[in-house]
């Protein structure tokens, strides 16, 4: 057949056409699983099983899907209920967690290959992760091996207009209960969009309609509200002289423990004799509140989530085994100074015991693009150069006394000429939330409270 160099030329173009069509990113057209057209299709089997496969989730009263937690969804072939809430539960110790998910997908028509953005939502974190793979397209097929890149460790969330700044590690990020108190509120109108800072410029993913939807009846429903406890606190023996960073840890860490179960692990310390144990609430995220608590000696109990502050991003465990207990010293009467030592003990990245010192390199209240979401204005944030490093946050933050005058909550990862910011709450803001009553003593007590020896 004799084709002329003039239909070749016609014939290209009509491919080129073809392919930028197909090229482009489809998945926002709205389809109808429903339908005799589509119900039978490959895109809609999956839909329409998990639609059979929902069920009332007795704790939330939410309509949930139940998959296995102990595969990792991140691998390619995993099934995954996109823009549903599911319920993730392991067969291996009954665990399980709340979460929806959402995939930004785009292949390439002429190469086959595909990039994925995908988002994991639970009540506390959002977990980001892109992925790429190669495949067959039209022209061509792409041998790229499967990949997967955590969010970098700075993300801007909009709602609508309003914008959240969150700074986090791993790919992992603590939601802001400005957050979702914003998204509470939300509609049928209501638009999520996330931007993700990158060296080669800035990516918006939109988030599925469905998934927003999901998203505001699942942060409407499954947030629980807890009782107040009452907690009291006695003043501690400290020292009347200085101490240096040994003697610190060697009166301090007995009382500093890892909290680890089946969806992670951090940091807490003692506060009082019968071993209540107060930590950071995105530590003890997921939906089971039982935990394993070790201690710097190795000695391993269990211990449950007792109270959580959704504000100010603390919580209580209480150990079930109070014996030998020896509570940290808290600085509950004053704020501390910039430019005082400072020493941070934790269990970062899991490994406990350990121990940074630093200065208080600023008291601040959260405003600002950086702070403005983290938590109420009237809260006391104690800005350090002591390294709080994912892992430790949870553990105390204490003086050369080694008092307790904050709990080592986050840290805004350096970029440019900016290194070493991290926060710890104030200890006099988190026992005044817990409505605290100050302690009586005969005694003179120091300007933190406690007894000078």
């Amino acid at each position: 057949m004799n084709i002329s160099k003039k239909n070749i030329i016609i014939l290209s173009f009509l491919l080129l056409g073809f392919n930028q069509i197909f090229a482009d990113k489809s998945y926002s057209v709205e389809i109808n699983c429903e339908s005799p057209v589509w119900k039978k299709k490959d895109r809609c089997k999956g839909e329409n099983l998990y639609k059979r496969l929902e069920k009332i989730d007795e704790e939330t009263g939410l309509k949930v899907v139940e998959i296995e937690k102990d595969i990792d969804w991140k691998k390619k072939n995993t099934k995954i209920p996109f823009s549903r809430i599911v319920k993730r539960v392991s067969k291996l110790d009954g665990s399980y967690e709340l979460a929806v998910f959402d995939r930004d997908k785009k292949s390439d028509f002429s190469t086959g290959f595909t990039e994925s953005y995908v988002t994991k939502w639970t009540g506390s974190y959002l977990k980001g992760v892109y992925m790429s793979s190669g495949g067959c397209g039209f022209w061509t097929c792409t041998y790229t091996a499967q990949a997967f890149y955590d969010f970098p460790n700075n993300i801007e969330i909009y709602i609508n207009e309003r914008k959240f700044n969150l700074f986090g590690n791993s790919g992992q990020f603590s939601l802001p209960q400005s957050f979702i108190n914003s998204l509470k509120k939300g509609d049928e109108s209501t638009k999520i969009n996330l931007k993700v800072k990158s060296s080669v410029g800035n990516k918006t993913i939109p988030i599925g309609e469905k998934t927003v939807a999901s998203l505001i009846d699942f942060y409407s429903k499954s947030i629980k509200n807890w009782n107040l406890p009452k907690v009291a606190i006695l003043p501690q023996k400290v020292s009347k002289r200085k101490l240096d960073t040994e003697e610190i840890a060697t009166l301090t860490l007995p009382s500093v423990v890892k909290l680890k179960n089946a969806n992670g692990s951090g940091s807490g310390f003692f506060i009082n004799k019968e071993g209540l144990i107060l930590t950071n609430r995105h530590v003890v995220v997921g939906g089971d509140k039982t935990f394993q608590i070790i201690s710097n000696d190795g000695m391993r109990v269990e211990g449950e989530v007792v109270y959580v502050d959704r504000n100010l991003d603390f919580a209580l465990v209480q150990s079930e085994n109070s014996d030998k207990v020896k509570p940290l010293p808290l600085c509950y009467l004053k704020y501390p100074n910039p430019g005082q030592n400072v020493v941070a003990l934790g269990s970062p990245l899991g490994l406990a015991g350990t121990v940074t010192r630093g200065i208080v390199s600023a008291i601040r209240y959260p405003t600002g693009e950086v702070l403005g979401d983290f938590a109420p204005n009237y809260v006391t944030l104690i800005q350090t150069d002591a390294s709080i490093s994912p892992g430790n946050s949870g553990g105390p933050l204490v003086n050369n006394k080694g008092e307790v005058i904050g709990i080592n909550t986050f840290n805004v990862p350096g970029g440019g000429s900016a290194q070493n910011l991290n926060f710890a709450i104030s200890i006099v803001d988190i026992l005044n939330e817990l409505n605290m009553q100050k302690p009586y003593a005969q005694q003179k007590l120091n300007i933190c409270g406690n007894l000078p020896n």
